[in-house]
């Protein structure tokens, strides 16, 4: 059964009383040898049987729509969020009030009455006639970075056939939900952090080139590796030709998000600027989706796994950015860090070709060490540090010596 009913506010002094009346009546009846009595026992005796049948399948013939839905918004943004239900009993049920309770991440800004607790509980009158559906339309403004789930699903309405009202709670887990994205805050300097290393992606002015893609065939020149020479096409020119390759460059960043601040006893917490250092890590998607530039993200809250930290394999285009703010959303405010040198520690075991990173969020000392070895292996690092007003990217160098604790 979807729905439950609680009897906790319920009385059953209703049900009592009728019982009594019945015997009562049917005790008369006997002693005075009347037939009157008789038939107020079968008016009551009736009116209980309707009074069990109404009684007993209440909850059983309400349903309630649920499909899976994840509605994307970022701050600021509205939707709504719909309801449908029907009532197949044939008993009508008005003048109720259906309550539910949402997450903070969003805000139901016409039904929400106090600006501190709206998203304890909600109240919308409703009433559902027999064999009718009802739609209910709440509509909603994201606030913040999260997620919003319903529940605590209740239907009051009062009971027909005494005083008392009747209360159905929704058992299943409700399957829509809203996941509102970080905020957009800019990084200034993100054109610097382009850089032309080896790797993918095809450029005239590259000074890389991919031996594995000729392009054609040049007069040589003195300057001109011997190896390069093409003899084939120089016996038909009757001229020495150079191969020419396709020039290439590598566009990909990863970006390393640390979340956690150090504390002088080597413990490491949920830093306090979390949600804007996540709110950078988002510009720089996107900068980066805009730029067709593919990126890895690496964030250092603690998840079970053969990487014990959140990951997004490398990849580019709007699919990949949405996987990007979805993971960024879901990232719980009191999330537990993975240190961030351990995080890099491994990564830098695998951290073969030349990339470009960028750091968002502190670094240490020992980060510093860590990193120095990267840049051994012709690894660009930029870094985004928080900033009260607009953050800027930079390469990482001395400067960040003052972030470091």
């Amino acid at each position: 059964m979807k729905w439950q009913r609680d009897h906790a506010i319920e009385g059953k002094a209703g049900y009592d009383y009728v019982l009594l009346a019945i015997i009562l009546l049917a005790v008369i009846g006997v002693m005075f040898h009347t037939t009157i009595p008789f038939l107020g026992v079968g008016a009551v005796t009736a009116y209980l049987l309707i009074f069990k049948w109404y009684d007993s399948g209440i909850g059983k013939n309400i349903l309630l729509e649920n499909p899976t839905r994840t509605i994307k918004l970022f701050p600021d943004e509205t939707a709504n969020l719909d309801l449908n239900m029907e009532n197949r009993s044939i008993f009508p049920m008005i003048n109720g009030e259906f309550q539910l309770q949402m997450g903070p991440a969003v805000k139901a800004y016409k039904h929400a009455k106090d600006e501190e607790t709206y998203w304890h509980k909600l109240k919308i009158p409703l009433s559902i006639l027999r064999k009718r559906k009802t739609h209910i339309s709440i509509p909603v403004i994201a606030q913040q970075r999260g997620v919003a789930k319903v529940h605590n699903i209740m239907y009051y309405f009062p009971h027909l056939f005494h005083f008392e009202s009747a209360m159905i709670r929704y058992t299943p887990f409700f399957r829509t939900e809203f996941v509102v994205f970080p905020r957009l805050l800019e990084v200034k300097g993100v054109e610097a952090v382009f850089q032309m290393i080896p790797g993918k992606g095809r450029s005239a002015f590259s000074p890389y080139e991919d031996i594995q893609s000729p392009l054609g065939t040049r007069e040589y020149h003195y300057s001109d590796p011997f190896h390069r020479i093409n003899w084939n096409a120089s016996v038909k020119t009757q001229k020495l030709q150079t191969n020419v390759y396709e020039r290439e460059i590598n566009r990909s960043f990863v970006f390393l998000v640390n979340i956690g601040k150090s504390k002088k006893s080597n413990m490491v917490q949920t830093n306090q600027h979390m949600e804007a250092l996540l709110s950078y890590t988002a510009y720089l998607s996107k900068v980066a989706t805009e730029m067709e530039i593919p990126f890895e993200l690496f964030i250092n809250s603690r998840r079970p796994g053969k990487i014990p930290v959140l990951h997004i394999p490398e990849g580019e285009g709007k699919r990949h950015y949405g996987t990007t703010l979805e993971m960024l959303a879901r990232i719980h405010k009191q999330s537990l860090v993975f240190p961030f040198d351990k995080m890099l520690f491994n990564i830098g075991n695998h951290l073969t070709h030349h990339k470009t990173c960028i750091i968002i969020g502190e670094l240490t000392e020992d980060s510093l060490h860590l990193l120095d070895k990267w840049k051994k292996k012709n690894v660009t690092i930029f870094h985004v540090p928080y900033s009260e007003g607009t953050s800027v990217v930079k390469p990482l160098g001395q400067e960040v010596l003052s972030h470091a604790k």
